[in-house]
């Protein structure tokens, strides 16, 4: 498939997804999340993954599509829109590390979504075998409510 092709493609499955947006807009304002079906649908529309590396199933897009398909999307939901921007950048970020820093989140699990928050200043963490032990205070994250399974190590 062509780039534009491509990029026309996914601008097209998110302004499908608008009018059951519009639906559960209010739904996901009294949850204060996604609910779980419109979650879904981002992950089968294959939204969260505009910047995953092509590797894992990504399409490695620019930053201007994800500009256009959260518009898209933010037509039906804003909060929709604000939380797949979040999940598709911490992606990006992601796929500029290292081939074995992406392997621990996509190589089990190529649909697994990366939300981040700063812990305050007496955060810890300690390794541990098997992977590490955290403690301490986090701030809010947005996106930080759902998951796909994906375990820290």
């Amino acid at each position: 498939m062509e780039w534009k092709d491509q990029r026309e493609e996914l601008i097209a499955r998110a302004r499908a997804l608008v009018p059951v947006l519009r639906e559960r807009a209010q739904k996901c304002e009294e949850l204060r999340q996604l609910p779980v079906e419109t979650n879904r649908a981002l992950l089968d529309a294959g939204l969260y993954r505009i910047y995953q590396p092509k590797r894992y199933g990504g399409f490695e897009a620019d930053y201007q599509l994800q500009v256009d398909v959260s518009a898209e999307i933010g037509r039906g939901c804003g909060s929709t829109a604000w939380v797949l921007s979040i999940l598709a950048s911490h992606s990006w970020v992601q796929g500029m590390m290292t081939l074995e820093a992406q392997e621990e989140v996509w190589g089990r699990d190529p649909e697994g979504l990366i939300a981040s928050a700063f812990p305050t200043r007496t955060a810890t963490m300690k390794r541990v075998d098997g992977g590490a032990v955290l403690d301490g205070v986090w701030s809010f994250a947005s996106s930080t409510g759902i998951t796909t399974g994906v375990a820290c190590n």
